[in-house]
């Protein structure tokens, strides 16, 4: 008997585990939509996302750091170049 009550009671916590996530999910998508957030406005108005600029790295032949392809020197301390 007391293995069923315990039983119920894990499933009861767990339940209104569940519906406590699931209300804190909905008042964090509403005050996101009430400040205006990702899902504001409708979807035909959204603007499409930045592009990150990528930039090419080569290797210093010297010392084995990667810096910019465009970089004249290294800049690690000791490197030759």
């Amino acid at each position: 008997m007391t293995k069923l009550i315990t039983l119920i009671g894990i499933l009861a916590i767990v339940w209104f585990g569940f519906r406590l996530v699931g209300k804190l999910q909905r008042q964090r998508a509403d005050a996101l939509r009430r400040a205006g957030g990702k899902d504001a406005s409708p979807k035909g108005n959204r603007t499409p996302p930045k592009a990150s600029s990528a930039e090419d790295m080569v290797k210093c032949p010297t010392c084995g750091v990667y810096i910019p392809a465009d970089a004249k020197k290294c800049g690690t301390p000791g490197c030759r170049q």
